[in-house]
């Protein structure tokens, strides 16, 4: 999507540890480099970064004297700059240099869209710190701030916000991943059953398990965490595949070692995945054990994680009603040859989509088309409920009932708007009545 070029963190609120600075040190601006908490590439000269974060903090004084509103974004003809406020008067940046975008790329993306993607990018980066790190206004507090304490963050910085950013900023990312919403699996009612009854067993004889995540070929099946910890998680080992960070024990190996077996899913450090974790002021370790494609994460509280999991592997491989047994009762969903359609539940914070799975140059295009078409809908969520629109790549139907929306993409240009509008209709009442309007 766009190439990296400078990240950096500063707190408005630090103050210079000489009390009483120099001439020279009020020449020089040293209280910048207090302020600077973090600033990658390290290989930067300090003139340089003081100089980008003194315009950065010039412009956020300069807004702030107009308008309550943040600054997001400064774009020149080089770079495009995304500024996101992570507490108060502490801001994150990311500089990503502009691409050389052809005429067709520029038709296919508007600077709104672009500016978007990057803002994504930077709060999943945030709640992922926090995820692995805890809070960072913890590491501020005046009780936290002696050198030690603020060169452990900067280190805590540098494991996981370059390459996370990195990787995240130079993906395809598109609707589907940047939405704040998971994939909801086609699961029947009695596979439903069974997960609900297996982690009830589960929980019964194992104390430690304190939350968990039911996931079938990367589709959310079922979930005891609250819908914000359900996502956080989801988008650090699902959209992201676990791999986001320098320390290898954040990083999930998915590589299915015995095939057929169950088995406990281990870091890229190649001892058994069991991050601590930090969700709403609790620890947890965050484990995962994989049948095939199916996966079962777990939040434990135990003092041996490694020997807890293990217990936990070898009650499940014995149990007739376990996971493989689960992964048989798998509703397959019906044909979907040549369907392409997104739904997605806001509510719920669930997406469904067919026709998506690999993301090439025109299913970008159709998705932007997508994603413009729902701000269209955002807008006027009280005055339009159906929508259908002809354009190059085909025609885009959408439509709208309460916090659920449906679109539909048919790529025959020929056919007429009451064509169109039939083939809708007879869509969402036959295809998508038992499946996704509950």
């Amino acid at each position: 999507m766009a190439r990296v070029s400078t990240i950096f963190v500063f707190d408005l609120n630090q103050k210079s540890p000489k009390p009483h600075p120099s001439d020279e040190e009020i020449q020089f601006d040293f209280s910048k480099d207090a302020k600077l908490l973090y600033y990658y590439p390290e290989y930067r000269e300090v003139e340089e970064r003081r100089s980008h974060f003194g315009l950065i903090e010039g412009l956020i004084g300069l807004l702030g004297t107009f308008t309550t509103n943040k600054i997001d974004f400064l774009r020149t003809k080089l770079f495009t700059t995304t500024i996101s406020e992570w507490c108060k008067d502490v801001y994150l940046v990311v500089c990503f240099k502009n691409e050389d975008l052809s005429t067709s790329e520029m038709g296919e993306y508007s600077h709104h869209w672009k500016n978007f993607m990057t803002k994504v990018v930077l709060e999943n980066a945030k709640h992922i710190f926090e995820l692995l790190y805890g809070p960072l206004h913890a590491f501020l507090e005046p009780s936290s701030e002696s050198k030690e304490s603020l060169e452990r963050l900067r280190l805590a910085f540098d494991e996981i916000l370059p390459p996370f950013i990195t990787k995240a900023g130079g993906d395809s990312l598109h609707i589907l991943n940047s939405w704040e919403a998971s994939y909801k699996s086609q699961a029947n009612a009695a596979c439903a059953l069974d997960a609900q009854t297996l982690i009830e067993d589960l929980c019964t004889r194992f104390d430690a398990v304190k939350g968990f995540l039911f996931i079938c070929d990367k589709q959310l099946i079922h979930s005891s965490l609250d819908m914000d910890d359900m996502l956080l998680l989801y988008t650090y080992l699902l959209k992201h595949q676990g791999r986001i960070c320098k320390n290898q024990e954040f990083c999930l190996d998915r590589t299915v070692k015995v095939k057929g077996d169950v088995q406990i899913l281990d870091s890229e450090a190649g001892t058994p995945f069991g991050p601590r974790i930090h969700l709403k002021g609790n620890h947890y370790n965050l484990c995962a054990i994989c049948h095939k494609d199916l996966y079962l994460v777990l939040l434990l509280q135990a003092e041996d994680v490694f020997f807890t999991i293990s217990r936990i592997k070898e009650y499940l491989g014995g149990l007739p009603h376990g996971l493989g047994a689960m992964l048989k009762s798998l509703q397959q969903p019906a044909s979907t040859h040549n369907l392409k359609t997104v739904s997605m539940n806001s509510a719920t914070k669930t997406i469904r989509s067919f026709g998506y799975d690999n993301i090439d140059e025109k299913s970008l295009k159709e998705l932007h088309i997508i994603y413009n078409i729902h701000q269209l809908l955002d807008s006027g969520a009280k005055r339009i409920n159906n929508v259908h629109l002809r354009t190059k790549c085909g025609w885009f139907s959408a439509k709208v009932s309460n916090d659920r929306e449906v679109y539909r993409v048919l790529t025959n240009e020929s056919m007429n708007l009451t064509d169109v509008k039939t083939t809708f209709q007879d869509f969402t009442e036959t295809y998508l009545g038992g499946i996704y309007f509950i």
